[in-house]
């Protein structure tokens, strides 16, 4: 099902908060890549960028190629920065 990215991001950070409470640990920092189905939607006089990763793992020449989305979470130094979203590339 097609969601907001945003809520797609909180729904993988939270699950990252859960292997941590569920497992004991701290992660310092987390990178993914990720296939993503993306959809820009007009919504409300804006655009509105709708993703998922995708339900089929193969592809055809009528479906073309997922994204990639490339992020990092890092924990938060003594000045609050730390949790980004990395362009791509190494941070």
């Amino acid at each position: 099902m097609l969601r907001e990215l945003s809520r797609l991001l909180e729904e993988l950070h939270e699950g990252l908060l859960a292997v941590e409470a569920r497992g004991g640990v701290q992660l310092s920092g987390v990178e993914m890549t990720l296939p993503l189905e993306l959809r820009p939607v007009l919504r409300d006089g804006g655009c509105v960028l709708l993703a998922d990763v995708p339900r089929r793992l193969g592809s055809d020449e009528w479906t073309a190629s997922p994204s990639r989305l490339c992020l990092a979470w890092q924990q938060a130094d003594a000045s609050g920065d730390g949790a980004r979203v990395d362009g791509g590339g190494r941070p």
